[in-house]
C-alpha cells in the first residue's frame, strides 16, 4: 500500500526545498528519501518507505537502499516500510525500532460510506457540532484569498508555539503553494461571522484525503469551530469522490502516553479506525560509526533514566523516556 509520500510529485517538492533525494526501483518495489545528516554524519532516510509488494520486494528494495546509502557515504538506513508489511516483518530485517520520526500508526475514515453513515460514525458532542455549525454563524469553503493562507501559516505558527510542536518555516509553505496550484494540495478556510478562525491545508491523491496542517485563531478557545471545520473536510473530500480521510498519525501504543496521545482521543471522536504501519527501523551500513551511534544512544538512555528516578527522589524502578532519534 503505497501513499502520496513516496510519490514522485512529493519528491520534486521535496528537491525544491533543497533536499538530497535518492530513489530507487524494481519489480514490486520503489523507494524515495532523503539525505539526513546528524552528529555522526549522514544517513539515508525512506519516510513511509520502501513501496514493496511483498518480502521478496522488500529484501530487494533493501540492498539497492543500502547499497546507495553506502555509495554516498552514509553510516546508517532508515527505512518504514509500506503495507502490507508488518512490524515483525520489517522488525526481522532492521537493527532497532525507532521513535521520533513517522507516526507508527495512523486514524482514518472510510468515506465509501452513506453522509449519513459517516456522520453517525462520530460521538455525539460532534454529531451535534456538526448538525449545529451553520447556528453558531460557521461557513467552510475552500481558500480563494492569498491572505487566508498567509494568515494560516501565522496561525500554525502561533499554535506551534502555544503547544510546542515544530512548525516548517515560511519557505515551505511559498512552495507548498506550487502544489495548491496543481490541485493537489487544498486549502480551506473556517469563518465566524464572516472572521476567518481556522486555516486547513490537505493533500488530495487518487483515493485519499491527508489532514497534514492547521492553523487556529486561539484567542479564543471555548469556540467550538474546528470540529465542524474537520467534518466539513471529511464530507468535501468525500463529494470528490475520494475514499479515506486520514487523519495523517495517532500514538504508536494505546497503553503508553505519548505526545500523540491528545492528538489521537480527539481524532477518534470522528469515528473511524486505527492503521498499524511497520514503523521505522535502523539498518546499519558502516559499522563502526554505527557502534559510537548506539553507544551514544545508550549513555543518553542511562542519563534519561537517572534524571527521572532523581526527579521522583530515587524511588523510580521504571525506564525513563525513550530517546528520540
Amino acid at each position: 500500500m503505497a501513499n502520496f509520500f513516496q510519490t514522485e510529485r512529493w519528491w520534486d517538492f521535496q528537491r525544491s526545498l533543497g533536499e538530497e533525494v535518492v530513489s530507487g526501483r524494481g519489480e514490486g518495489w520503489h523507494y524515495f528519501g532523503r539525505i539526513v545528516r546528524d552528529a555522526l554524519g549522514p544517513y539515508l532516510y525512506l519516510p513511509y518507505g520502501p513501496v514493496v509488494a511483498d518480502e521478496r520486494a522488500l529484501d530487494a528494495a533493501i540492498a539497492d537502499a543500502r547499497a546507495q546509502a553506502k555509495r554516498l557515504g552514509c553510516y546508517r538506513l532508515v527505512i518504514e516500510p509500506s503495507l502490507p508489511i508488518t512490524p515483525e516483518q520489517a522488525g526481522a530485517r532492521g537493527k532497532r525500532m525507532l521513535t521520533g520520526f513517522q507516526p507508527s500508526r495512523t486514524h482514518v475514515v472510510d468515506l465509501t460510506q452513506d453522509e449519513d453513515e459517516i456522520v453517525r460514525g462520530m460521538n455525539a458532542t460532534r454529531r451535534k457540532q456538526h448538525r449545529g455549525a451553520a447556528k453558531r454563524g460557521y461557513a467552510f469553503a475552500e481558500c480563494d484569498d492569498p491572505a487566508d493562507y498567509d494568515l494560516g501559516v501565522e496561525l500554525l505558527r502561533q499554535t506551534g508555539e502555544t503547544r510546542s510542536f515544530e512548525v516548517r518555516d515560511g519557505s515551505y509553505f511559498e512552495h507548498f503553494r506550487g502544489l495548491v496550484d496543481e490541485g493537489i494540495a487544498r486549502v480551506f478556510v473556517a469563518k465566524h461571522e464572516g472572521e476567518t478562525k481556522v486555516v486547513g491545508y490537505v493533500i488530495d491523491d487518487e483515493d485519499t484525503r491527508y489532514y497534514l496542517y492547521v492553523g487556529r485563531d486561539l484567542s479564543n478557545n471555548s469556540m467550538q469551530i474546528s470540529a465542524p471545520f474537520i467534518v466539513f473536510l471529511m464530507l468535501d473530500a468525500k463529494a470528490r469522490g475520494l475514499r479515506t480521510f486520514d487523519f495523517y498519525g495517532i500514538s504508536a501504543r494505546d497503553d503508553v502516553p505519548d505526545e500523540w496521545t491528545g492528538f489521537t482521543v480527539f481524532k477518534r471522536t470522528f469515528g473511524g479506525h486505527a492503521v498499524q504501519f511497520s514503523g521505522a527501523w535502523e539498518i546499519p551500513v558502516k559499522p563502526v560509526r554505527y557502534a559510537v551511534r548506539r553507544a551514544l544512544d545508550a549513555a543518553h538512555e542511562l542519563r534519561a533514566k537517572l534524571r527521572s528516578r532523581g526527579a521522583t527522589g530515587g524511588g523510580a524502578t521504571g525506564d525513563g523516556p525513550a530517546a528520540k532519534e
